[in-house]
């Protein structure tokens, strides 16, 4: 038997898996690392720890075969966070600054008509506090010698996944895949490189930044003692890698991953089309062969961590699990909504502004109401986005592929699937952006011999159709859009 190892590097922790020659997951190692909030609104991470706790896992799995069976390491990371190192020492100097981030937004907000519109037309996405060209710019602002030093190249700058690379492979290889380097707002999207007008516009040298590879590309050999010489393959952003695992592979497929924040992605095809409301335009993969993807990705910033944070900080509930039996007590969230904008509204909105509320509350409304309406958000969410891509793709969604740990909630899928309008069917691999990277990797390491040959795996799935009439699902969601306009005024006053 053979196995195709895989890391992926998420928000709140790392994971190790095994897949085996058939793409089955066979086992898996879990970590989870701190969160920072230095201020109301900041998320860092410590660099060093989500690396050590990266080999922990990869051990933990590994130590469970042959390690002379596995092919392959494969790389899925959490897109937008970034980190910048010392060259020589390999240190970090200056935490993660993580995706939910928005320190950038100061920046951006000082860019003229004619820098925004160039920051939009060359890399796919309105210039944004979230992404991380601002927050290094912020860095550089704010860290003092530091842009002095990336000029004379004595740091680096890398997404999650370069960083992890070159420690990995003891800094043999510094790269980053088209997936990852095309969201940090850096890029151009149609000629594939990093861009000299954005770089400028960001102060950012271009000899801190890492060589664009493919995702199945040779990315080294992992070099670091107690861990097998196994070859680096399969990297690529977590969500993109999700398409790919549901083997999205033609125009206009579409897949959800639901996490502690949720991503929809798009297949558009070869061609970068511009992003609809709410939306950014980037790669999802390059491959050797020549084959560019493009993708409109939307990601809603508090979908699980909502949940989460009735359970850590309200209290309202003892698990996210136990979400699903509190809410199926009430029919409905009886008219209550929660907005969660912890760091400021998101995706279609960009309001920094608004801060998190619960509205719509009445007398009779029970603890039920509250967790159904924190469900209810994850969908409500999403929808905005996938209503955005709609219409500016002129086409209806006619189906979705769906997975990630949320997918566990009957509840939620079902709503999501009456607010679309539109079949959901949920994989029985929960795991669906490991699952990409390791079937990049197989292909890269020859397990598997084609696009067409993955297309006949099976793995199963759930589905989920939609019961609520159109009219009735319209009415919901403008209910969503009140209670979003009524954050949004709180926000300001």
């Amino acid at each position: 038997m053979r196995y195709v190892a895989a890391i992926d590097q998420s928000t709140t922790g790392t994971k190790a898996m095994l897949f085996d020659e058939k793409a089955r997951p066979i086992c898996r190692a879990n970590r989870t690392h701190h969160q920072y909030h230095p201020r109301p609104g900041w998320v860092e991470q410590d660099a060093s720890e989500i690396f050590g706790q990266t080999c922990e896992a990869l051990a933990e799995a590994l130590g469970r075969v042959d390690a002379a069976s596995v092919e392959a390491l494969a790389i899925t990371v959490q897109t937008g966070a970034f980190v910048v190192w010392d060259k020589a020492t390999g240190e970090p100097v200056h935490h993660i600054i993580g995706w939910q981030c928005a320190r950038g937004a100061d920046f951006c907000a000082r860019l003229t008509p004619e820098q925004a519109e160039l920051v939009l037309e060359r890399s796919g996405t309105i210039p944004s506090g979230y992404l991380p060209a601002a927050k290094l710019a912020w860095m550089f602002e704010n860290i003092e010698g530091l842009h002095e030093r990336a000029e004379k190249g004595e740091v680096l700058f890398g997404t999650i996944e370069t960083w992890l690379v070159w420690k990995l492979t003891g800094g043999a290889t510094f790269a980053s895949d088209y997936c990852n380097a095309s969201i940090t707002q850096l890029f151009c999207q149609k000629t594939l490189d990093w861009d000299d007008d954005l770089l400028a516009l960001f102060g950012v040298p271009r000899q801190m930044l890492p060589a664009l590879t493919c995702a199945d590309a040779d990315y080294g050999t992992v070099a670091v003692e107690g861990l097998p010489a196994l070859p680096i393959t399969g990297v690529i952003g977590d969500s993109a890698a999700a398409l790919f695992g549901q083997r999205c592979f033609d125009k206009g497929d579409v897949k959800i991953t639901y996490g502690t924040g949720s991503s929809i992605l798009m297949n558009l095809g070869d061609v970068a089309v511009p992003p609809a409301p709410g939306t950014t335009t980037s790669v999802g993969w390059r491959m050797g062969d020549g084959e560019v993807t493009y993708v409109w990705e939307g990601t809603a910033n508090y979908t699980g961590a909502a949940v989460a944070w009735l359970v850590n900080d309200l209290e309202l509930i003892p698990t996210a699990a136990s979400s699903q039996e509190v809410a199926a007590q009430v029919d409905d969230a009886g008219g209550v909504f929660m907005v969660p904008a912890f760091s400021g509204l998101g995706a279609p909105y960009y309001d920094d502004s608004c801060r998190a509320c619960i509205l719509g509350m009445r007398t009779g409304t029970k603890r039920a109401h509250v967790v159904r309406a924190a469900l209810d958000c994850i969908g409500y969410q999403v929808a905005d986005l996938a209503f955005s891509m709609e219409q500016a793709a002129g086409e209806k969604i006619s189906r979705v592929m769906a997975d990630g740990g949320i997918t566990r909630n009957a509840i939620v899928m079902q709503f999501q699937a009456d607010l679309l309008q539109a079949p959901i069917e949920v994989s029985f691999v929960e795991e669906q952006s490991e699952l990409g990277v390791v079937l990049m990797a197989g292909l890269a390491r020859g397990l598997w011999a084609s696009k067409d040959e993955l297309l006949g795996l099976s793995f199963g799935h759930d589905s989920y159709a939609p019961r609520m009439s159109a009219d009735v699902a319209a009415e919901h969601y403008a209910g969503w859009q009140a209670a979003v306009a009524q954050a949004r005024f709180t926000g300001e006053a």
